[in-house]
């Protein structure tokens, strides 16, 4: 399967999942993806982009691998571990506009709130083994 088809089949799979499920999955990497693309042009705007896309196309590679597998968050969001401190100094050492200010400032909550359920998750996976995501 090439790249793109496992994205896709990973993106329909994650329809099957709970609601709530689904709504954190919409609403945390969707503002992100539109955000970083209009911000595209700055250095936060640039990795908040690529990182979105690096994490959709981790958590592809686990699905492809493991359906369902609850290290897809952990192994999705790892690299953003890297991205949060930079995205927290450019907070404060840069003079950055009012809306690209709130936008870094969101993707650092919403980040850091993932981080706390992917914390859950890879214990879950430690504790139990593989286990899947109901559906």
């Amino acid at each position: 399967m090439s790249i793109f088809k496992d994205l896709k089949v990973w993106f329909d799979a994650m329809g099957t999942l709970p609601w709530y499920i689904r709504v954190w999955a919409t609403l945390y990497p969707l503002p992100q993806i539109i955000g970083g693309l209009i911000f595209i042009l700055t250095l936060p705007g640039a990795l908040i982009f690529g990182g979105r896309v690096l994490s959709g196309l981790i958590q592809s590679q686990v699905h492809k691998r493991a359906p369902f597998s609850k290290l897809m968050g952990p192994l999705g969001h790892a690299h953003w571990l890297l991205i949060v401190p930079y995205l927290i100094y450019s907070l404060k050492a840069h003079e950055l506009s009012p809306p690209l200010y709130w936008f870094i400032s969101y993707v650092i909550v919403t980040t850091l709130i993932s981080a706390v359920l992917d914390v859950i998750e890879l214990a879950v996976y430690l504790r139990q083994g593989h286990v899947k995501y109901k559906r």
